[in-house]
């Protein structure tokens, strides 16, 4: 890091998944995890290098350099699994088996656990992750509108906001909200989706026809659609849609009591994926007393800078925290 400091997001990102990786009581995580890294080591040899040296290496001395980083991150991470594999049995049930691992601008979350995992968008929405699931966003979400990639099964708890459209792209199928409740069920096999609506109104149609809005979808319908004949059947169920076996837990508290502010900042990157650069020396005795259950991730970051008189601001992907510390 001290020798790339252009580099510091992208190993931050990979040590994410070294962890999760580290965290994986299941072979098949494992291998899964495994190539995930290095899927995301080998798209990070092929850009350019972000930092200007003053001296120059040559190209073969360059290539040396990023080979030994490769393999020194493989040696970190088969030691982390290593370990974990001898303590396995001390590793709660109750950690968030959601990797992450950042793709340029994009997040992904994938619930490599045997349970339903929440994640936390930062514009306020919950997804609900079933086992096996995943989902890839722009890691601030868009001004003007937010999009979601799915794969898998998912309930989303999607939060109002009128001027910025929620998009779920499903295989050929995308869905238009801006606040309601839903499931999407996808067939990795064959490519058919299906979509049941809880609250609100979600819009359904097919990639290739944008234009129009084949269904609208209110509480207790859903549609089903065909990939091998591309067509989409609309239903109506007389039951609401199940609640319980949709949603878990919320694995993270937000109910902060006279808790170091290093603390909630650790909570805040597990809860969203997002990198907090602060002055952990600085904010050492920064203690924060609050509840932030149902606030967006900027008004997060608004409570606590207040509360610590410090600033933010988003850049490169990470929030990076500014102040004069506490007394």
């Amino acid at each position: 890091m001290k020798k790339n400091p252009g580099r510091a997001g992208d190993l931050l990102g990979a040590k994410r998944v070294a962890i999760s990786l580290a965290k994986a009581q299941n072979p098949v995580d494992s291998e899964h995890l495994s190539r995930e890294i290095w899927g995301n080591i080998n798209a990070r040899i092929e850009q350019p290098e972000k930092v200007i040296h003053i001296a120059r290496a040559s190209h073969k001395k360059r290539n040396l350099m990023m080979a030994a980083s490769v393999a020194a991150l493989l040696v970190i991470t088969s030691a982390l699994y290593y370990f974990s594999s001898l303590n396995g049995n001390k590793i709660s049930n109750s950690t968030p088996s959601i990797a992450r691992s950042f793709i340029s601008n994009k997040l992904q979350h994938t619930n490599t656990s045997s349970e339903n995992r929440i994640v936390y968008l930062v514009d306020g929405s919950k997804i609900t992750l079933q086992p096996g699931a995943s989902i890839r966003h722009a890691v601030f979400l868009e001004k003007d509108k937010r999009e979601v990639y799915l794969d898998g099964d998912a309930f989303f708890e999607v939060a109002k906001d009128a001027n910025r459209p929620f998009y779920v792209y499903a295989h050929d199928i995308v869905l238009r909200v801006l606040g309601t409740s839903f499931k999407v069920t996808t067939n990795k096999n064959n490519g058919n989706v299906t979509v049941l609506v809880k609250t609100g109104k979600v819009s359904v149609y097919k990639s290739s026809n944008r234009a129009n809005a084949e269904f609208i979808l209110t509480p207790n319908e859903g549609v089903r659609y065909s990939a091998e004949d591309q067509r989409m059947v609309k239903s109506v169920s007389n039951a609401p849609l199940s609640i319980p076996n949709l949603v878990s837990p919320h694995p993270f508290n937000f109910n902060f009591e006279e808790t170091p502010v290093a603390k909630v900042f650790a909570v805040l990157e597990e809860a969203y994926g997002i990198r907090i650069q602060y002055d952990e020396k600085l904010f050492s005795k920064c203690i924060i007393t609050t509840s932030l259950n149902d606030e967006t991730f900027d008004e997060k970051l608004k409570i606590i800078c207040e509360a610590i008189s410090a600033s933010y601001k988003f850049e490169n992907n990470e929030v990076i925290i500014d102040g004069n510390g506490c007394k």
